[in-house]
């Protein structure tokens, strides 16, 4: 009888019972599936057949390393710039203004430039690296 215990206890698999763990992920999937389509926004795109949106132009402004500014290939100082960029900034769509320096302007004229941009009005600025007048 003493060997027939040995020959079980010998022989005993320890297995894990993965029913219970199929069954809770089966439920997570069937909740995340529920709950995604709940989660996504909704975005409005134009349909074929309306009216486009008249895209905005695009205003240059061209930093030199010598502190010159260009604005659409045309040399301006600070205080015209400044008056010219709020006048745009009232037009229907606003220009989109593209800031281009050299690659030895300083920080600070680049700096000077964007924030007489910013302080025209103007919604939409991007800022680029070098460039020539």
């Amino acid at each position: 009888m003493s060997s027939s215990l040995r020959f079980q206890a010998a022989h005993a698999h320890a297995e894990i019972n993965v029913t219970p763990l199929i069954d809770v992920l089966l439920a997570l999937v069937v909740i995340l599936m529920i709950a995604a389509p709940l989660t996504m926004k909704k975005l409005p795109l134009p349909l074929a057949g309306g009216q486009a949106a008249p895209s905005p132009r695009t205003a240059t402004l061209s930093i030199l390393s010598t502190g010159e500014l260009f604005l659409d290939g045309h040399a301006v100082n600070r205080s015209a710039l400044g008056k010219t960029l709020s006048v745009w900034a009232q037009q229907a769509p606003p220009p989109v203004l593209e800031i281009h320096s050299d690659r030895e302007t300083r920080y600070e004229a680049v700096a000077a430039a964007l924030g007489i941009a910013q302080s025209s009005g103007l919604e939409s600025i991007r800022i680029e690296g070098t460039a020539t007048p």
